[in-house]
């Protein structure tokens, strides 16, 4: 079967896969691992005959250990506090995975320079931390390890219907005609969100498409690319995502009017949460800690705490809630406030990581993604474009993102973790025109039934802090009204802090 066909046929076979009730027979059968938070659900029911743990005292609980609630604990980290997150190891979103001395990201795994008008109580965090400076040359925070830069001719390769092409955007006057309606809003479109202007908030109102189609004639080729983007950092297309989210994506950066960074360690995202979690006392970190309830008992919030490890439930007496954790959980964790975040809607995504040994002959993208007919498989990057520890491997880590209503499909991802393998890789081998099936060691899935908050209209600018119903408890996170990106989650826990400081 060529290419094209092969493309075609893969979106109806994946649907096949997460439908069907087990892997079929006869398969080659991979070595895989598979992490996924929704499997924790359970806990909350069996935890009800669980013992009675260890009572605590504390001035503060962070709730979740991703990069908003590491942020918040960084604010307070020479004072009394408690973080609890409910995997085994720190980073949500932005965790990593290692085998044989090799590390890769699970989820999120890059970031850009940031122009000197971006937030600068982040920008002077991230300075803290040792992770970027200032090029006044530039006028950009550029990063410190300069080594995990990935350079422009390696960046990315697109996969079309027809053939590769380098962006995922089509050249020609539309293109020109779509980036010249956005330019007016370059140096507008501010990280983090709450900087941007009230005069531009309407534009939270409309969808990206809407905005679109008052000004230009979009081909069908082209709102998909414009769709693909949309979806690879907002888990939605542009009709569904607001117009200044949309524009956001395209001119929060002078990408074409300077050189832009891109930013990518082996291990993703997961490089800031070190950084974070190194400026930490290890005692008060918990993982393997997973919040079942928050009640206020008088001035203080009684904290339900499931270990995992131990099996027991222990309680934590806290004078403060950071509350960074997943807001659709909300409604059974502290239902008082869970109203707040009803509306909000959840990309789930899924991740595989491939661990090769390093045979095949191609030159190396970081970035290769895929805009066929199967519109939930976003493409694959590729570690041999990286900074890597070790040279005997190679590492392709692909990407999968649903629509909100298939969450059910991935809660039992082990029943077909083996036939959605197969698909996956007949689809890389495809992309490389050789099997690669034969060189596959070791495979980690990821699922992420939450993985980002879709900037939907009317989503943004709309902080729920505002309308919390305890002072001292507040939210972080960037499922309160952010894009979600990695500098506004920095910033929520920064913010969360303040609004406590402020009480």
């Amino acid at each position: 079967m060529n290419r094209r066909s092969f493309l075609r046929l893969s979106s109806l076979a994946l649907t096949g896969i997460l439908t069907q009730s087990c892997n079929p027979a006869g398969s080659k059968a991979y070595d895989i691992s598979i992490k996924s938070d929704m499997q924790l659900g359970h806990l909350i029911f069996e935890s009800a005959s669980f013992p009675e743990g260890n009572i605590f005292s504390t001035d503060y609980l962070v709730v979740g250990g991703g990069v908003a609630g590491l942020s918040a604990a960084c604010q307070i980290h020479n004072r009394d506090f408690v973080l609890c997150e409910l995997s085994e190891d720190l980073g949500g979103s932005s965790s990593s995975q290692s085998y044989a001395g090799e590390i890769f990201s699970q989820g999120a795994h890059y970031d850009l320079a940031y122009p000197d008008y971006y937030g600068q109580e982040t920008l002077r965090f991230l300075e803290k931390l040792g992770v970027i400076f200032y090029d006044a040359n530039a006028g950009l925070w550029d990063f410190v390890d300069s080594q995990y830069l990935i350079e422009a001719q390696v960046e990315s390769q697109t996969l079309t219907e027809t053939g590769f092409r380098e962006q995922v955007l089509e050249q020609g006057k539309l293109k020109e005609d779509f980036l010249k309606l956005l330019f007016p809003y370059l140096s507008e479109m501010k990280m983090p969100t709450r900087l941007i202007s009230e005069k531009l908030r309407l534009l939270n109102k409309i969808s990206f498409t809407g905005f679109l189609h008052r000004s230009l004639v979009l081909t069908s080729s082209f709102k998909k690319g414009i769709d693909y983007q949309m979806k690879d950092d907002y888990g939605a297309d542009a009709d569904k995502v607001s117009a200044l989210a949309g524009i956001h994506y395209y001119m929060c950066r002078p990408y074409y009017t300077e050189d832009v960074s891109l930013f990518s360690p082996p291990e993703g995202n997961y490089y800031f949460i070190k950084k974070m979690a190194d400026t930490l006392p290890e005692e008060n970190i918990r993982t393997s800690h997973l919040v079942r309830s928050i009640s206020k008992t008088g001035k203080r919030f009684d904290v339900q705490v499931i270990n995992i490890k131990n099996e027991t439930v222990d309680v934590y007496r806290a004078q403060k809630v950071i509350y960074a954790g997943q807001k659709h959980a909300l409604k059974y964790v502290f239902a008082p406030d869970g109203h707040l975040f009803s509306n909000n809607e959840y990309a789930p995504w899924l991740i595989i990581n491939f661990v090769l040994n390093d045979k095949i002959k191609s030159d190396p993208f970081w970035q290769n993604e895929f805009l066929t007919e199967d519109l939930h498989f976003m493409g694959f990057t590729d570690n041999a474009s990286q900074i890597r520890r070790k040279g005997g491997y190679r590492i392709f880590t692909a990407y999968y993102c649903f629509d909100s209503t298939q969450r059910i499909l991935l809660a039992s991802i082990t029943d077909r973790a083996q036939a959605i393998v197969a698909e996956t890789i007949k689809t890389i081998s495809l992309y490389f025109d050789q099997d690669i099936s034969n060189q596959v060691e070791k495979i980690f899935i990821r699922v992420m039934g939450h993985a980002m908050s879709i900037p939907k209209i009317n989503y943004l600018f709309n902080d729920k802090n505002l309308h919390r119903s305890e002072p001292n408890m507040v939210y972080a996170g960037v499922d309160n009204s952010r894009l979600p990106l990695l500098f506004e989650a920095l910033d929520s826990g920064i913010q969360a802090v303040g609004e406590l400081d402020h009480v």
